[in-house]
């Protein structure tokens, strides 16, 4: 499963790209499970998780192949 991360995200991920195993990952809540183990430092980090062009809960489900973006808050006008 690739996802995209942006702004400051992409320090931790060391990236803008980052792919991760999705086996056993079907739903927004599994897939931060998956990341917090990998990137414990990603628990401190406010972000959103876009599925499709669609801003996610943790229950919406992950069908594959789906487009997964992690943004950090944004403000700007």
């Amino acid at each position: 499963m690739k996802l995209k991360i942006f702004g400051k995200l992409t320090d931790i991920f060391n990236g803008n790209e980052y792919d991760l195993d999705s086996e056993n990952v079907t739903s927004v809540s599994e897939l931060k499970v998956k990341l917090f183990e990998k990137f414990p430092e990603l628990k401190e980090s406010t972000f959103l998780i876009i599925v499709n062009g669609v801003k996610a809960n943790d229950s919406k489900i992950i069908s594959i192949p789906s487009e997964i973006a992690l943004l950090p808050p944004y403000s700007g006008g």
